[in-house]
């Protein structure tokens, strides 16, 4: 005589997750965290290569500063003020390329990956174009070229004009006519100390009735007979 329980209906167990499925479902977590970790190690990659190209920068500055004061020498006020430009087109691409590999650093940590990988990866491309681009382009060695007179530094010229284009703001345009202005200065001044200082005695002239004698005085150059 059966019971009352014995009628009762069982819960049927859930079928098995198919092996099939449970491999997908691991190789997309799978996936999803070597592409996180990928972006990260490129990540880490652009900022070391970052690092060590502000440090460089540095000496360039140097460099393309003192390139300036010798094409001032030869007067070559255009380029010496193109190659300023070189100089702070360079320190604003590095500022640039910093604040974008932050953005990157910020959404790897604060949003969600599936959703963002895509929006990760381009501003890697895009921080690490810009660094490409500084390497590759507007070298010191090129700035040098524009001493020449020769048909191959006026291309430079003109290419590293196309290449800063109108990336420079108005704050940046002053500071570099500022800092060419300061150079043309420095160089006046060094110019004067060097001229000779002028006499406090009467110079005596030559016995002879025709000898002609010359004195540099003021960038001034005074004859006597």
């Amino acid at each position: 005589m059966g019971g009352i329980f014995s009628s009762s209906k069982h819960k049927q167990p859930e079928p098995p997750v198919s092996a099939p499925v449970a491999n997908t479902k691991r190789h997309q977590a799978h996936a999803q965290v070597t592409s996180k970790d990928k972006a990260i190690l490129d990540l880490k990659n652009a900022r070391d290569r970052l690092k060590k190209y502000q440090i460089r920068l540095e000496l360039e500055a140097q460099q393309l500063h003192e390139s300036a004061k010798r094409l001032l020498q030869v007067e070559k006020r255009d380029r010496a003020k193109l190659a300023l430009k070189v100089k702070k087109f360079k320190e604003q691409q590095i500022k640039l390329a910093d604040e974008q590999l932050l953005r990157v650093l910020e959404m790897l940590d604060t949003v969600e990956w599936e959703t963002q990988q895509l929006k990760v990866f381009e501003g890697l491309k895009a921080g690490n174009s810009i660094l490409n681009a500084l390497h590759q382009e507007m070298s010191v060695e090129a700035v040098e070229n524009l001493m020449l007179e020769t048909e191959e530094a006026q291309a430079t010229a003109n290419e590293i004009s196309r290449l800063i284009g109108g990336s420079l703001t108005i704050e940046d345009e002053d500071a570099v006519l500022a800092e060419l202005a300061e150079i043309e200065r420095l160089e006046a001044q060094e110019l004067l100390t060097a001229l000779p200082e002028a006499p406090t005695e009467p110079i005596a002239i030559g016995t002879t009735a025709h000898a002609v004698q010359a004195l540099c005085y003021g960038g001034r150059v005074y004859m006597f007979s």
